[in-house]
């Protein structure tokens, strides 16, 4: 499997990557305000490794209608991953892409997708990916729509 960074896209230094996402399918700069979580890819494409993860938007906010005045943004913007050995190609240097795949208004529709996404790419060579351990329950948001995006993600980054 060979996960490509979408074309048109310049790599830059890794010092300009830690702040910076990409939008996978769109050329804007930020995510859209009813974004409670986003699922991402890190790409490393001297190697053709590749990680895909969730975060969440807002500090213990699982649901966008959750969010009150009083709400606080998580790290996602200088966030790179919870895996180590992700971390560590990052600190070590490695040039590599961060990009927001697809946004979510809830926590268990980002969580469905990141984990059919691992399902379906992480035993190709390349996947960072060594875990998947989740626990969500089928909302109605998870309808046509949604597993619709899902393919359509598995047939771009396929």
């Amino acid at each position: 499997m060979n996960l490509f960074i979408k074309e048109g896209k310049k790599m830059a230094s890794n010092a300009e990557q830690e702040m910076k996402w990409a939008m996978w399918y769109r050329d804007e700069d930020f995510i859209p305000e009813e974004t409670a979580c986003f699922v991402y890819i890190i790409q490393f494409p001297n190697s053709g490794e590749f990680y895909i993860g969730q975060k969440r938007v807002w500090k213990s906010v699982k649901n966008i209608s959750e969010i009150k005045c009083t709400s606080k943004q998580s790290n996602w913007n200088d966030y790179t991953s919870s895996s180590k050995s992700v971390n560590e190609l990052i600190e070590a240097g490695e040039p590599y892409k961060k990009s927001i795949l697809a946004c979510y208004p809830t926590y268990a529709e980002a969580l469905h997708a990141e984990s059919a996404l691992i399902c379906m790419l992480c035993s190709q060579w390349g996947s960072l990916n060594k875990a998947l351990m989740a626990k969500f329950k089928f909302t109605a948001g998870m309808d046509k729509e949604h597993m619709h995006k899902i393919r359509e993600l598995l047939e771009d980054l396929t």
